[in-house]
């Protein structure tokens, strides 16, 4: 195990957006020869938040790793939804503030499944 391993990983996705591009070319190829397990390797190429902060990595890194990863459309939402067990957290909405944005969440998805996802991979295109 070595959280120290994963934590330079995200943030060379940080530093240069590119390598993302090259771990999704061939996540095996990337992470071989890292100081990583099996384990934290599938953590990784599923980019499973919760697993990877659960294990000890910061949850900094795995927010500033998200929306270059998904996109910046999938945040904050869909982010808090993964760390959270698959359920969107209150927020300190209302019960109707929260039923409309889960709504919300919903339909946008039904939408982009229709239409297509907006084109935006990272934060330079927003």
């Amino acid at each position: 195990m070595s959280v120290s391993a994963i934590e330079r990983l995200l943030w060379e996705f940080g530093d240069k957006e590119a390598r993302i591009e090259e771990f999704r070319a061939d996540p095996d190829g990337y992470l071989a020869g890292r100081d990583i397990t099996d384990n934290e390797s599938l953590m990784l190429k599923d980019m499973d938040v919760k697993g990877l902060v659960d294990h000890g990595v910061s949850s900094m890194l795995t927010m500033m790793v998200w929306p270059m990863m998904n996109g910046v459309d999938d945040m904050p939402f869909d982010y808090l939804t993964k760390m959270n067990g698959g359920t969107l957290p209150p927020m300190g909405l209302t019960r109707f503030q929260h039923a409309g944005l889960k709504t919300f969440l919903l339909l946008r998805g039904l939408w982009w499944s229709i239409v297509g996802k907006p084109n935006k991979k990272g934060m330079a295109d927003m």
